[in-house]
């Protein structure tokens, strides 16, 4: 059985890969540890999706005791509730059978709150999450699709409303005093990252649909207390815990008199994820070339990092519809007003890109997440994990 603890990082999830085959029983918390680190909900939800491929009877098992117990902890979470919809079977923590419709039954009300709008009521802590679960009876959310069905995203204009209300739900008080150049900005950015996904996630790279796949759209509202933040960041990615602490050190002064002045001992960040659980960048952009037999496996992880790359530069796109392109490098340009840090985890690599230091134009320069591991196990799909920060007076 592959279990995964409550304060579980990003290391820890990287390590049960090599499992999964051998894994057939999953089993999750009912809650992460601080609500999981940056950039940790989404690995999880590629972990299940991965695990979920590679065994005959995906099993989850929970640690709660009673039914009630178990429908509880699948819906608190994004992640609980992107496993058991993976899953082909679901137990309790004495490994009782559940049925899928009694493990699901408290999802319903988190799946209404996303259709009707009542985003704070779509997950546990100040988050919102929309989740587009393929082949389901709500697949296509009416906040991010004007029709139930594929290539119908609502627009830009809309992805902008649709953004600064899920702000608003998450921090009320940041989407107050934020400006519409940076409503729009943000509004932009979840539009071209999810309608990239709308069409490559869908499918394998042959062309064939996925059973059970997920898109999804997530907001989480995170701060650190500047005098212990370096305490609470840890190693797991200290190019993100440079970012964090760069910003915090950095925070806003403000005055307090004539002469005394003051910095604000929280600071606040929103973390933005779009993920889907298809065949990953560089995959599909492979499959796109019709090198003949070949697989993505086959290449040098230096070749992988060139394809993903080759997706953000202009024109480029994963996707096959007639005026596509253009998006993945518009985003660039977005993360860097934004002074934005990036996590992107797909295929078999994880790069992360801090676009707070000044530049004269956006560029995708990204790096290995693990300098001493470069090639990671293959995961399902991509997901953007987006830090941005949050300036005191937006708190």
């Amino acid at each position: 059985m592959i279990s995964i603890p409550q304060a579980v990082s990003l290391k820890e999830i990287e390590a049960a890969y090599p499992t999964l085959s051998s894994g057939q029983t999953l089993r999750l918390p009912m809650s992460l540890k601080f609500g999981g680190g940056v950039g940790v909900t989404g690995s999880l939800i590629q972990l299940s999706a991965e695990w979920s491929r590679s065994v005959e009877v995906p099993t989850l098992r929970l640690y709660g005791k009673e039914t009630a117990a178990v429908a509880e902890a699948v819906a608190k979470e994004p992640h609980s509730m992107a496993a058991a919809y993976f899953a082909s079977a679901i137990e309790s923590a004495s490994g009782e059978a559940i049925t899928t419709r009694d493990a699901l039954g408290d999802v319903v009300a988190r799946i209404a709150a996303m259709q009707s709008g009542r985003f704070r009521e779509t997950m546990h802590g100040r988050g919102a999450f929309l989740g587009s679960f393929s082949r389901a009876k709500n697949e296509f959310l009416i906040p991010l699709y004007s029709r139930p069905e594929l290539g119908a995203v609502r627009s830009r204009d809309e992805f902008i409303t649709l953004t600064s209300r899920i702000i608003e739900a998450c921090a009320p008080g940041a989407e107050r005093h934020m400006d519409d150049a940076t409503r729009v900005t943000l509004g932009t950015l979840i539009y071209e990252l999810f309608r990239n996904t709308d069409e490559h996630a869908t499918t394998d790279e042959e062309g064939r649909p996925y059973s059970k796949n997920l898109r999804a759209v997530m907001a989480k509202f995170i701060s650190y207390d500047a005098k212990t933040a370096a305490t609470h960041l840890g190693e797991d990615d200290p190019r993100l815990s440079f970012f964090l602490l760069h910003n915090i050190a950095n925070r806003r002064t403000s005055k307090k008199g004539a002469e005394e002045r003051w910095q604000n001992s929280q600071f606040a960040f929103l973390e933005l994820t779009v993920l889907d659980t298809g065949p990953g960048l560089a995959r599909r952009w492979f499959s796109r070339r019709q090198r003949g037999g070949d697989k993505i496996e086959t290449m040098s992880i230096a070749q992988e990092v060139s394809l993903v790359q080759e997706c953000f530069e202009l024109h480029a796109t994963t996707k096959s519809t007639a005026g596509s392109g253009a998006g993945l490098s518009y985003v660039l340009q977005t993360l860097q007003r934004l002074n934005a840090y990036l996590r992107l985890r797909t295929g078999r690599v994880c790069l992360v890109q801090d676009f707070s230091s000044p530049k004269n134009e956006a560029s995708f320069s990204a790096q290995h997440w693990l300098k001493e591991q470069p090639e990671l196990p293959m995961t399902a799909g991509a997901c953007y994990s987006i830090v941005v920060p949050l300036s005191k007076v937006l708190l």
